[in-house]
């Protein structure tokens, strides 16, 4: 099951101009790169969601910038671009009683990839359902993370 969780970087980052130009410029001189990013906003704060080829360099490097970092596990599955597909895999983890804690989701040429975070006690059984339901989840080194 490890080899299905992808460290992911979350980011506290305040809601003001060049917030994430800093933290895209250190990540940039430790020369890590971002394979995917998403920004999610409060009034006063944002969370800065990445993920990396190498998270632990780039917490260590935003924490030394004066960013609160902290490494996340989720897992992501790879669907067929079509309707239904993102339901079909709410739905298998609704059934087994998994809550969603947030998901995101990115394309790969005809495929969309989903990314979800659900609560760590139920990580393991994420990975057993959606493999029993013969679903393509995404091995961590496919992300060179």
């Amino acid at each position: 099951m490890d080899k299905y969780a992808i460290n992911q970087l979350s980011v506290f980052v305040e809601n003001k101009k060049g917030e994430l130009n800093q933290v895209t410029s250190i990540l940039s001189d430790e020369n890590i790169s971002i394979k995917n990013i998403l920004l999610v906003d409060s009034t006063d704060f944002g969370i800065l969601r990445l993920l990396l080829e190498d998270t632990e360099s780039a917490k260590e490097a935003l924490s030394s910038g004066g960013f609160v970092a902290k490494v996340n596990k989720v897992f992501a599955v790879r669907m067929q671009d079509k309707i239904g597909s993102f339901h079909q895999v709410v739905g298998i983890l609704t059934t087994e009683d998994i809550n969603i804690l947030y998901t995101y989701a990115y394309r790969e040429k005809d495929q969309g990839v989903f990314v979800f975070k659900v609560d760590n006690s139920d990580f393991d059984k994420a990975i057993k359902v959606l493999q029993e339901n013969q679903l393509e989840l995404v091995e961590n080194e496919h992300l060179c993370l």
